[in-house]
């Protein structure tokens, strides 16, 4: 593959915004983060059907792990609540 140069331009504050994401990402410059963006975007846009069905997955795992939470939250109330009466039983003899 041969490395091609493309030159950008673009407001001052987009590229600090760049600077800041090749930061956080460890990327050593600005063109990593570009090319990083680009290949996401790229692969967003040549197979829509395939990020359709991650969001779709994301959207289901994140619906059951509401689900549990709630579950689980249920569950350590009426603990809680069973402690509670017991405490009361104990205290009233």
């Amino acid at each position: 593959m041969n490395d091609v140069l493309v030159s950008v331009r673009m407001p001052e504050s987009l590229l600090s915004k760049l600077k800041e994401l090749a930061k956080r990402d460890h990327f050593m410059d600005v063109s990593e983060e570009i090319r990083s963006i680009t290949r996401k975007n790229w692969f967003k846009f040549t197979h829509p059907e395939l990020i359709e069905v991650k969001r779709l997955r994301k959207d289901i795992l994140d619906g059951l792990k509401k689900r549990s939470e709630r579950e689980i939250a249920k569950k350590v109330i009426k603990e809680l609540n069973e402690i509670k009466k017991e405490i009361k039983e104990e205290g009233g003899r």
